[in-house]
């Protein structure tokens, strides 16, 4: 059984925030900014390559009137205040979640009824600052986002010539996908109490194509869950070629996995993908339903967190 391991680069991004100076009631104001870094950058379906908007809650106080940030934009113009303790919670999802909140007191971003879009990547942080008596010399508030979703993908190999054609069809597994997340600067959980929805990838027309047919290059964003033996994926080979019939076979996988000390067993975490790979050769595609096994090793770190080989 072989094992591959696979790196995906950190990518560090700043991001210049909007500083200017205006005469106002009190002479001397320092517009807010933000600088931006995002942890473990992801290299799939939506890489954040580089963070030009992103929608900001700040507050120094608990009241209406203590808010100068209210999920907007950070290109807003506000300006800090005096002897202030603010809190900043920050997010980038492509568009403006309208659900989003920040609570002040516990420092805590919410996200309620959320379902993973594989054209928008949810990344967060959160930050705290006191200001001076004198504003006029605050920094940029530093922010530095981590992802709150996970990844699943799946590579297919195969020993055939490329005289034959092996089709992947509905490929899909059923997990949980609208669920609350929460983040307060520190831990990222999602509550996992709703129904199951269903996850599909893209058809792969020929994996016995040298040049580009081994590898699935569709990846889902997922909510990050425990799926000790209840998550099992299914998809369908096709097989056809010269002198040959075309055959199908149903295969079926539990994506259930070892942690071997490095987290949580079966257990997605944010800001991991699991890559799991499959081998089907054309024996093993006899018009009968094949279980398979898969054994997963996890890599610390941000990308492909976990990657086997699987044989039928």
């Amino acid at each position: 059984m072989k094992k591959q391991f696979l790196t995906v680069a950190v990518a560090a991004l700043a991001l210049a925030g909007c500083s200017k100076s205006e005469t106002v009631e009190v002479a001397g104001n320092r517009a807010i900014g933000f600088e931006s870094f995002v942890n473990n950058n992801t290299r799939a379906v939506t890489e954040v390559t580089q963070l030009t908007d992103f929608y900001v809650f700040g507050m120094y106080g608990s009241t209406d009137n203590d808010i100068v940030f209210n999920n907007e934009l950070n290109t807003k113009t506000a300006y800090w205040v005096a002897s202030k303790t603010y809190e900043f919670g920050a997010y980038y999802n492509v568009d403006k979640y309208e659900g989003a909140s920040f609570d002040y007191t516990t420092k805590t971003l919410k996200f309620p009824n959320y379902t993973p879009n594989n054209g928008k990547d949810l990344i967060v942080a959160t930050a705290s600052r006191t200001t001076n008596t004198d504003v006029t010399s605050e920094d940029k508030v530093q922010l530095s986002f981590k992802h709150m979703l996970s990844q699943v993908k799946f590579t297919f190999n195969t020993s055939a010539a490329d005289a034959y054609t092996i089709k992947i069809s509905d490929l899909k597994f059923s997990a949980k996908q609208t669920e609350t997340g929460t983040y307060n600067g520190t831990n990222i959980t999602w509550t996992n109490s709703g129904a199951n929805g269903e996850y599909k990838y893209q058809e792969i027309a020929d994996i016995a194509v040298e040049e580009n047919g081994y590898t699935g290059n569709d990846v889902n964003f997922v909510i990050p869950q425990n799926n000790t033996n209840t998550i099992e994926v299914s998809f369908t080979a096709t097989l056809n070629g010269p002198g040959l019939t075309e055959k199908s076979s149903p295969f079926t996988a539990n994506l259930g996995y070892s942690a071997n000390g490095k987290g949580t067993d079966n257990t997605w975490t944010p800001g991991y993908r699991y890559n799991y790979i499959v081998t089907i050769n054309p024996e093993d595609i006899d018009g009968t339903l094949k279980k398979i096994e898969f054994e997963v090793q996890q890599i610390e770190g941000w990308a492909d967190a976990s990657e086997t080989t699987v044989l039928p």
